[in-house]
């Protein structure tokens, strides 16, 4: 091989390296650095372990984190029937061919594989009355075997198709809204019974409605909903509804991304729930006035419909415009007064004393 043309390729792979400051011996950093790109905050899934015979990991109905608007006190209790949903932890029990089978994620909802809906008679005992099937968005049509056993059992079936998980929050509202629903109307006889003196204890009445979670593999985006289902209706953090997803199905899967889309989901709850009862403590303050003079007319008193209105950008322009000589945007407020910063010093600038 010629020695020139080996010389030259490595002059040529050296000349872009002395271009480039974290590799150039004529500067230094400034400040410390890191080369990884940035990233969001995480969380680990640590799954605790069993210490007795009891179970791992109790969850209760909590109405403090649902939003109002969408659920009342009565359809949660409808819903969740107040039973105490428990995870015993499975992973002395649990082989790799349990991941093909669909396994109970609360007493009224199941999380498995799409292919668990082949089987029939696991679909009648476990007693399933909808199915919510997830898959891309790019495979184009229904599944055949599912429609097959939606019409031979007569169970509705629910296809939820994604691109990815910024198409899966914008469809997690409805999603949640069409198994409560789906719970609503299943469970809604109970209430007729004991209106006619048919009275049982919440916790002992039969379920009537159970809906299964389906993807590919059942591990995936068919988990992420139901975690996201634990912390709109328990009011689970993203952290607790994990841990309680893996022990009921220790295959289930949570990259960094359905971790951080579960953070942003929980951030949506919890706004929701703060705004809902907001709203429904200036509705109650309205009420409150009213019985007290009901003939006074309540002035300057927001509604819920003012309330929900977020304040603009614009909003907060017109006022601060609004004062004598001040101009410009807010957001020059944070530039005032900050010293220049320079990611890199020459070493000649340094060695001079500049």
């Amino acid at each position: 091989m010629d020695s020139s043309w080996t010389d030259s390729r490595e002059t040529d792979a050296q000349e872009p390296r002395s271009l480039d400051p974290f590799h150039s011996r004529d500067v230094v950093p400034s400040a410390a650095y890191s080369r990884w790109t940035p990233s969001g905050p995480t969380f680990e899934i640590n799954v605790p372990r069993r210490s007795s015979g009891g179970p791992v990991m109790e969850l209760v109905p909590s109405f403090e984190a649902v939003d109002h608007s969408q659920l009342t006190s009565e359809e949660l209790q409808v819903i969740t029937q107040n039973s105490k949903q428990v995870a015993l932890g499975r992973p002395t029990t649990w082989t790799y061919d349990n991941r093909y089978a669909a396994h109970a994620i609360l007493d009224y909802l199941y999380l498995g594989p799409t292919s668990s809906i082949r089987d029939l008679e696991s679909l009648t005992s476990q007693g399933i009355t909808m199915m919510v099937v997830v898959r891309y968005s790019r495979m184009a049509g229904n599944i055949r075997s599912v429609d097959c056993a939606s019409q031979e059992l007569g169970i509705p079936v629910e296809y939820v198709r994604l691109g990815g998980f910024p198409d899966l929050i914008r469809e997690l509202p409805t999603i949640i809204g069409l198994i409560n629903r789906h719970m609503l109307s299943c469970n809604s006889q109970f209430m007729g019974h004991a209106d006619q003196g048919q009275h049982m204890a919440m916790d002992r009445r039969p379920r009537c409605g159970k809906v299964l979670i389906t993807c590919d593999s059942g591990n995936y985006h068919s988990a992420t909903i139901a975690a996201a289902y634990l912390m709109s209706v328990f009011g689970q953090t993203a952290a607790s509804a994990t841990q309680f997803l893996t022990l009921q199905r220790l295959s289930c899967v949570f990259d960094e991304d359905a971790k951080q889309m579960l953070q942003t989901w929980e951030d949506v709850v919890r706004a929701r729930s703060m705004t809902a009862h907001h709203v429904q403590s200036e509705t109650q303050s309205q009420i409150l006035l009213r019985g007290a003079d009901a003939g006074a007319p309540i002035v300057d008193q927001p509604t819920a419909s003012m309330s929900r209105r977020k304040r603009g950008f614009e909003d907060m322009r017109d006022q601060d415009m609004s004062g004598e000589g001040e101009t410009g945007d807010a957001d020059e407020d944070r530039f005032t007064n900050r010293e220049a910063f320079a990611p890199f010093l020459d070493v000649s600038d340094i060695l001079c004393g500049k």
